[in-house]
């Protein structure tokens, strides 16, 4: 490394400074007057790396103070963020307090960002500092003016900043670690939205005139109507990742549309998740636009067909890890804890032997008069057991060339709800990859899986609220067909809050014993010959 900067750095960094002195002289908060001289200066040192830089001001309004200064694209492409401080301002998140300790909680979890004060300069991955604080000299900038000078490692520090790519994402640890944070940083700015669109309401602003709280209004008529702001802001946030991850792992690509094209590419196959995503940032991706680039930016990395070349269980808990990164008090009180895989499997095992044995369906779970609903559906654990078990006993007893075609009827007459869109998306990746990989094709417009309320009256009418709205309201409406009207075999599954077993609306089980068993997700040969036999809900 040369001992001095080159000569066009220090003309920009001496430059910087005059102007930066000149406003500090004048009115106004210290922090917002030296962004425009800094925002020049790192413009134009991006200009003579060859790259057009633009640095997006993400502070619309003062109270929002949680979300950095700047967003900063590269080439087109969302590459991190900076966040000034005010001169003599420390950058050393170890000093935070208050606020800038809240900040800094928050920030923490951008993958590329610098955090300056105008002299000192720091850049962060993943909250870890990269090499030492660069400092330019010459004194404050108050006093300093042209006279600033600048050292050797300023120029590899930005170069590091703009060079900034996402790590190509091979396992599922890895696209966990990625992706959680941002989609917990999304969150964060749904709440901070909320919150200034109700203040602005409180200070005179039309409620109409709302945009985020008509759609938060929205969605809990649709799927939950006692949602908080915090929770829909959870819903929006998880909605929104695991629709990309959804989207990318059909091989739709994230570079070439707008998020729009995402959902109408989603529409053939997963025609729920696609139109939430578009509900869900049409209108408001603006607002957010740097955090949704960014994030659809790292969801664009996942290698799908490297991490399919992991063993089966690659999925199995991909959803429980994401919230043990996410959120674990999430985690807790969503009872996302999964059921072992051997259990599972071995609840399938007694069940298909009890449709053999007692109810008189030799084949089955292939039986074509067998129709199975899991009430709590998780990331779909149950279903694809019953599906691997089924190939299995079709492939011993008829040969593997009829595997495909059993399987293809057989994802016909499996059903599942589930309250969460996270495990929801999970699930259908999980089968999507399976029927891919037995040759089987899914039922025209998907599968059989509900976002829904599993103890919501199936009698209660659903809300239309207007076309634009039809896939999400048909999720319910079909679900509460199933409820109402379909003859149903088998229910099996582990849903959570196990403390709620007997509190079940009538329509869901006539038998407490049954009643407890589709809660708990256990149950002895005879208790689920019982639940077997009830032949509907």
């Amino acid at each position: 490394m040369p001992d001095t900067a080159p000569q066009w750095l220090s003309d920009l960094v001496s430059e910087f400074g005059a102007r930066a002195k000149t406003l500090l002289a004048g009115p106004g908060e210290r922090e917002a007057t030296i962004r425009p001289p800094l925002d020049h200066m790192v413009t134009k040192i991006g200009e003579h790396f060859g790259l057009t830089v633009v640095m997006h001001s993400e502070v619309p309004d003062t109270e929002r103070h949680v979300r950095p200064d700047y967003g900063v694209q590269v080439n087109g492409a969302i590459t991190g963020y900076v966040e000034v401080k005010a001169p003599r301002v420390s950058v050393d998140p170890d000093s935070f307090r208050g606020r800038n300790l809240e900040q800094w909680e928050r920030l923490s979890d951008l993958p590329n960002l610098i955090y300056t004060n105008g002299t000192q300069w720091r850049l962060f991955r993943d909250a870890e500092p990269v090499g030492d604080p660069v400092i330019l000299s010459g004194g404050p900038l108050e006093s300093a003016g042209a006279s600033l000078t600048v050292g050797p490692d300023f120029e590899p520090l930005l170069r590091q900043f703009f060079d900034w790519e996402p790590a190509p994402i091979r396992t599922v640890p890895k696209l966990v670690t990625a992706v959680a944070p941002l989609t917990r940083l999304l969150r964060g700015d749904v709440v901070e939205r909320l919150e200034a669109e109700r203040k602005a309401v409180a200070g005179g602003a039309r409620v109409e005139d709302q945009q985020f709280s008509g759609l938060a209004n929205d969605w809990r008529r649709l799927l939950f109507p006692e949602a908080t702001d915090e929770k829909f802001a959870d819903g929006y946030a998880q909605t929104v990742t695991f629709a990309l991850l959804l989207a990318t792992s059909d091989g739709v690509s994230l570079a070439d549309t707008n998020l729009h094209g995402v959902g109408d590419a989603m529409k053939a196959r997963h025609s729920l998740m696609g139109r939430a995503l578009q509900l869900l940032t049409d209108e408001m991706a603006e607002d957010f636009r740097i955090s949704l680039e960014l994030l659809t930016r790292v969801v664009g990395a996942i290698d799908w067909d490297r991490i399919r070349s992991s063993p089966r269980d690659t999925y199995l808990y991909l959803y429980e890890q994401f919230l043990e990164a996410y959120d674990p008090k999430l985690r807790q009180q969503s009872g996302s804890y999964y059921t072992p895989l051997p259990v599972v499997e071995q609840m399938v095992r007694l069940t298909g032997d009890v449709l053999a044995q007692v109810l008189g369906r030799v084949s089955g779970f292939s039986d074509p008069n067998v129709t199975v609903v899991d009430p709590a559906m998780g990331t779909g654990t149950y279903l694809h057991a019953i599906i691997e078990q089924a190939s299995e006993q079709v492939r011993l007893n008829d040969g593997q060339g009829a595997v495909a075609g059993r399987v293809t009827d057989l994802a016909k007459r499996l059903i599942g709800f589930e309250l969460q869109t996270g495990p929801y998306a999970v699930a259908e990746l999980r089968t999507s990859d399976m029927l891919r990989r037995i040759g089987a094709t899914p039922p025209p417009g998907g599968m059989r899986t509900y976002v829904t309320n599993t103890l919501d009256d199936p009698h209660t009418d659903v809300d239309q609220l207007s076309y634009q709205y039809r896939a999400i309201s048909d999720s319910r409406r079909l679900a509460n067909e199933v409820k109402a009207n379909t003859p149903v075999t088998v229910v099996i599954g582990n849903p959570p809050y196990r403390e709620r077993a007997c509190s079940a609306p009538k329509f869901w089980s006539s038998a407490c014993e049954s009643c407890w068993l589709i809660r708990s997700g256990w149950g002895t040969a005879i208790g689920w010959s019982r639940l077997v036999q009830a032949q509907r809900w």
